[in-house]
């Protein structure tokens, strides 16, 4: 289930506040050190926003892949089921198994 609160919240530099996502702590990371704290992919300096404007523009995750080849399938593959299920929980859907 998605929860509403989230596990770690830090200020980038430009002092908007991330958070990493219940459930996704093992996936992405926020680090001053990496990226001026950027919300990236655990053990890359990918952020998650070129995932996830990647899949808007039309590209499609084995390319996003082949390009990032630091993130792995598994790291992006929970990403997208988190959004898969904040979406459905959002609409009142339920939630993929």
């Amino acid at each position: 289930m998605v929860e509403g609160r989230h596990f770690q919240t830090y200020n980038s530099w430009k002092e908007h506040k991330m958070t990493i996502p219940r459930g996704l702590e093992h996936v992405l990371n926020i680090d001053p050190e990496i990226m001026h704290g950027t919300l990236c992919f655990t053990g890359t300096r990918v952020p998650l926003t070129v995932l996830l404007d990647s899949l808007a523009e039309g590209i499609g995750l084995k390319e996003f892949l082949a390009s990032y080849p630091s993130v792995t399938k598994e790291q992006a593959e929970a990403v997208l089921s988190w959004e898969n299920n904040a979406i459905r929980q959002a609409a009142g859907l339920q939630l993929a198994g």
